[in-house]
């Protein structure tokens, strides 16, 4: 389920990166980027790794879909690419640590 739901916001990223979106899909974008987090940050804090969680929640602050055009596009294009590269990046950061068996 949460490699599900970091796929599709990844892949809601990799739009809004490549293509310039209207208002009208930067919402869709906003509510699957945030949906996407709040699954990441509960995963980060059942797994211990709490910063990892509040770095996430601090980007569904960012992402939240209510904040209409707070942003310019430049900031919204970099914090875009920043956020694709966590996304990308989450499956090896909450990955479990494996403990080496006896």
């Amino acid at each position: 389920m949460i490699r599900l739901v970091t796929l599709i916001a990844t892949a809601a990223l990799v739009f809004a990166v490549l293509f310039r979106s209207s208002p009208d899909y930067r919402m869709a974008i906003c509510i699957i980027v945030s949906l996407a987090t709040v699954t990441l940050s509960a995963r980060s804090f059942l797994t211990g790794k709490l910063v990892w969680g509040l770095l996430f929640l601090g980007i569904l602050g960012i992402f939240t879909p209510f904040q209409r055009g707070q942003f310019s596009h430049v900031l919204i294009s970099v914090l875009d690419m920043a956020t694709l590269a966590l996304f990308a990046a989450s499956p090896l950061i909450l990955r479990r640590a494996q403990r080496p068996t006896a």
